[in-house]
């Protein structure tokens, strides 16, 4: 049989083309394993150096006890906020060698994610907080990339960093927000008029509904109010066109450890609906940073306005025509305002309300103080504020509330990025504990619960910040960290602060508000859904979320309207 030059020629290029593709699987193979080899040596070398490091596979790092976290705690927990938690909880587990547990628990998670590093002791997160200018991790800047492309002042350093936070800082002064009350009296009536329309009337039960979704509601008129001066009616039937667009982009934010999510996270069609999205959001905001940039408006001063009067003062900017390259950069920071508003108010309103819920002694102790402040009329509480908005300042026990909330269920945690000239300094360590590849996280919800730093951590105890310094209840000097610490803390805890004291005012003393989880067991039931009654530490209303915290499910709750007779 004659075999043609063709057919030849055919099987010589089968030939070469299975070797390239077997040349490149080699190559991909060796690249991966070299990857592993690297990663895992990182780990292995720590150990070799006397620093505890959990129960380690070559193959598999940690990813094992991070599926054990998952198991134990609940599928849908909160890996960022809570691991460093649960680790101090169960130590023992994985340190098996320790007598105790580790300040740092480094933490092997390739290829899912770089190192990791979880700061559980106080005066170590402070070293990264307070005493160094390390910056934000990129993991950061990918989460907010949707919203801000990662040019926003959470992911930004350095001189950058302070230059914008210097031309913003005015707008979030005390000053400042205090011209706004009025506005989010509003706002406030507002949600307290939804709770009015949820309750069954006649003091009976409402119907259920997730509280966190109607906070995140109120949370976003707010910001609406005081960064643009507009309202965006997202607590009524008809939203802004801004809001819905914001609450769509929303749902590609993540931080993910499933592999899934991350191949479709990289993929062109996933990058090209998360840009378009971005532009349409800052066509949409753009009327009002121009509108904060052009000339004098009267009453209170916007976000916007009291950054560019700041901008204007630059060397060379005043009268120079405000240019797309400025109204993007202003555009950015705007969207890490509305991302942090909304997450301070929805994540931390259902916790003081399951709070009071479990603690009524500290619920009457509420309404008293409002009693005696704002009078016993909760009808003449608006206006009363209105006219002297300092009167926010008298409500200590209240503040105390919303601090010891914020002490169990933190609602931020800070991610830094490890650098070679930054090592932690490890009381009775004899070695350098390094963090250079690592992005760094400060495990607030550890250190808020740690009987070294609060008397009775686990018990809601408000007169923590009401007594004397010297008192066994009183905190020492930079452990709570509700809104984080030192220069980069929360740039609008006083807005948040502000909000939660008006929401407390507005519906303690004319509902009572509780969790409804029986009701909403039965309402998914009826529409046909698997119902998983997870408890984690005894608690339905654990920690869930893509990367900041959330209640879980919602915080479905239910509220009744409050007899007169008993107020």
């Amino acid at each position: 049989m004659i075999v043609s030059s063709f057919e030849l020629y055919s099987v010589s290029n089968w030939l070469k083309l299975l070797w390239l593709a077997g040349a490149i699987i080699a190559i991909s193979i060796l690249r991966l394993v070299t990857k592993l080899y690297q990663a895992r040596m990182k780990f292995r070398r720590l150990k070799s150096q006397g620093i505890p490091i959990m129960t380690h596979s070559f193959v598999f790092g940690h990813l094992p006890v991070v599926l054990q976290f998952y198991r134990d705690w609940a599928f849908d927990a909160n890996f960022i906020q809570t691991f460093g938690y649960y680790i101090h909880k169960h130590w023992q587990k994985f340190f098996l060698n320790e007598t105790k547990c580790p300040p740092v628990v480094y933490v092997d998670v390739w290829p899912i994610s770089r190192p990791m590093a979880f700061s559980l002791e106080a005066y170590v997160s402070n070293q990264m907080e307070i005493g160094s200018s390390l910056p934000k991790s990129p993991m950061q800047g990918e989460f907010l990339r949707p919203i801000s492309n990662g040019r926003d002042l959470n992911c930004m350093h350095g001189e950058e960093w302070r230059y914008w936070r210097t031309r913003f800082n005015p707008g979030f002064s005390r000053g400042n927000i205090r011209t706004w009350v009025s506005a989010i009296i509003e706002e406030t009536e507002a949600f307290a008029n939804m709770f009015k329309n949820l309750s069954g009337g006649n003091s009976d039960w409402g119907q259920v509904f997730p509280l966190e979704q109607l906070s995140s509601n109120l949370a976003f008129d707010v910001t609406g109010r005081v960064v643009l001066g507009t309202r965006l009616n997202t607590q009524s039937l008809y939203p802004s066109p801004f809001t819905i667009a914001y609450r769509e982009q929303l749902q590609r934010m993540e931080i993910t450890l499933s592999p899934r999510k991350l191949l479709w996270r990289a993929t062109p069609f996933f990058k090209l609906l998360v840009r378009r999205k971005r532009g349409q959001l800052m066509r949409l905001l753009k009327p009002f940073i121009l509108e904060g940039f052009g000339a004098d408006i009267q009453g209170p001063r916007t976000i916007v306005r009291a950054a560019a009067a700041e901008l204007n003062q630059d060397p060379g900017a005043k009268g120079a025509p405000v240019n797309d390259s400025l109204v993007e950069a202003v555009y950015c920071q705007l969207m890490i305002f509305f991302f942090g508003g909304d997450d301070a108010i929805s994540i931390t309103l259902p916790r003081i309300f399951r709070q009071l819920q479990l603690h009524p002694e500290c619920l009457a102790k509420l309404r008293d103080e409002h009693d005696t402040i704002l009078g016993p009329d909760p009808a003449t509480a608006s206006e009363k504020i209105r006219e002297a908005p300092h009167i926010l300042d008298s409500l200590k026990y209240t503040l105390s509330v919303i601090k010891e909330t914020l002490r169990l269920n933190p609602a931020t945690i800070t991610i830094r990025e490890g650098q070679p000239d930054f090592n932690f300094h490890i009381k009775d360590a004899d070695t350098v504990w390094p963090t250079d590849g690592f992005d760094l996280f400060d495990s607030s919800i550890t250190i808020h619960r740690d009987p070294a730093n609060f008397h009775n951590p686990m018990e809601f105890i408000p007169e923590r910040y009401l007594v004397a310094e010297g008192d066994i209840l009183h905190p020492a000097k930079d452990m709570w960290r509700g809104f984080q610490l030192g220069p980069r803390r929360c740039i609008g805890q006083e807005l948040a602060i502000v909000v939660l004291k008006l929401v407390l005012v507005h519906v303690i003393r004319n509902f009572d508000v509780e969790m409804a989880w029986e009701e909403w067991d039965q309402l998914r039931e009826l529409q046909g859904i698997k119902v998983n009654k997870q408890l984690v530490e005894g608690e339905r209303m654990y920690t869930t979320g893509k990367a900041t915290s959330h209640p879980k499910d919602g915080a479905p709750a239910h509220v009744k309207i409050r007899d007169p007779s008993t107020r």
